[in-house]
């Protein structure tokens, strides 16, 4: 009997299907380091200056750090991305996150370590992502052609699942057993690892050469594309309002591991491993798909179920925090939140002209830079009435958005 029957293989192959490509499984692998390293940074960050201050206002603080600099640099980024060679930004950027892990771990290996240094590591952090994402991103059309594209998006997003459901497990489990300092030499080896792994990528430049202008002409022409190309523009609405409402919710997980499960480091790797989970199962299901129709409906109606959970995860939290019941409702919105990422960076990815790709997906970076910042009044709160009311109100403010944009967008809704 045939281990696998020809329906479950065919499935199979459909679903990494873009792996096949050699140049696009050592991108893949090197994703899956680098993601790897900045899930167990965060868990480490996030973790630790809660552990130093017992203030949920500096973790927020902290986390936010990573925001002012996405800000000031994306749109650069994306400049150099459809300037440059895109390995070679990816390389440098792989280094300097090397760097900065390893200045981290002898700081807190020396016991000189304070929640200010944390900050300034989360600074720097934010000031090289502009140039590793977009480039990450627009080097895959590239790799794959525009046919695969949904396909190694999803891939993408896969790897960023399994590092988010194993990373902050193994996190909590090194933390509980080596001690940070330690955890953060593991992180620069995945870094380093990633770095080599990268290297054996062949060059790919520019879609077209240099038109010439300025960086911050480059920038104006990126804007004016995406204010001609009303869907590009809707993608990126849906992406900034998914960015801003939703992901903070990663970055307040020690509050309610602490405060309100009180499960500590090991509890705190439960959670954010079962969100990875839900990712995985989340990217794997639209990798697995060989054309979804209404993917612009499903992007925004997904918006409304996406709030619902998490309006349901914080009354659980308020009313009742069991913790068993606490991971099924993360493992849901990892699926949920994987799901829309993956639809709305495919659309994006395809419909975007290839000689803007750089900068359009710098703009969207924008949003990634803004989210530490929008973790900021979710930690205020939660000093104040606590982590679930803000969380709810967080949820119920994205729930109104994505009916209002369902309701009135005949546009996104007719995407496929």
């Amino acid at each position: 009997m045939l281990p696998f029957t020809p329906i479950e293989s065919s499935y199979f192959k459909r679903t990494f299907s873009s792996l096949s490509n050699i140049e696009f499984r050592f991108l893949w692998v090197g994703s899956l380091l680098t993601m790897g390293a900045m899930q167990m940074q965060t868990f480490a960050r996030g973790y630790f200056v809660y552990d130093l201050t017992d203030s949920g206002l500096l973790l927020g603080v902290v986390s936010a750090g990573a925001g002012a600099p996405g800000l000031l640099f994306s749109l650069y980024g994306g400049v150099l991305v459809d300037r440059l060679e895109k390995k070679r930004i990816i390389q440098t950027c792989q280094v300097a996150f090397s760097i900065l892990s390893v200045t981290v771990a002898i700081l807190v290996l020396t016991d000189n370590i304070r929640w200010q240094h944390l900050l300034v590591a989360s600074f720097i952090h934010g000031s090289i992502m502009p140039f590793m994402m977009p480039a990450r991103q627009a080097i895959v059309p590239q790799i794959v052609g525009r046919e695969k594209i949904m396909n190694a998006s999803a891939l993408n997003s896969l790897a960023m699942s399994v590092m988010s459901m194993l990373a902050p497990a193994l996190a909590g489990g090194f933390t509980a057993w080596l001690g940070v300092a330690n955890l953060y030499f593991i992180i620069t080896g995945m870094y380093l690892a990633s770095l080599l792994v990268t290297g054996k990528l062949s060059p790919h430049y520019a879609v077209q050469g240099r038109t010439g202008k300025s960086a911050l002409g480059d920038i104006i022409q990126g804007f004016g594309y995406i204010r001609r190309d009303s869907v590009i523009m809707l993608l990126l609405i849906m992406g900034f309002v998914q960015v801003m409402m939703m992901a903070p919710i990663r970055f307040v997980m020690p509050i309610f591991a602490k405060d309100v499960f009180h499960s500590g480091a090991d509890g705190l790797g439960l959670l954010l491993g079962v969100m990875g989970a839900g990712s995985l199962m989340g990217a794997l299901l639209i990798a697995g798909i060989s054309k979804i129709q209404h993917r612009g409906y499903l992007l925004v109606a997904s918006g409304i179920v996406s709030g619902l959970v998490m309006i349901g995860f914080s009354a659980l939290s308020e009313f009742a925090p069991i913790f068993p019941i606490a991971l099924i409702i993360m493992f849901a919105v990892g699926a949920i939140q994987s799901a829309r990422m993956t639809l709305q960076n495919s659309l994006t990815l395809e419909y975007v002209e290839p000689e803007y790709r750089g900068r359009v997906m710098s703009i969207q970076g924008l949003t990634f830079g803004l989210m530490p910042v929008g973790v900021l009044p979710l930690t205020i709160i939660a000093d104040h009435w606590g982590a679930p009311v803000g969380l709810a109100l967080l949820a119920c403010s994205f729930i109104v958005l994505s009916a209002v944009m369902l309701a009135f967008s005949p546009k996104m809704r007719a995407l496929h």
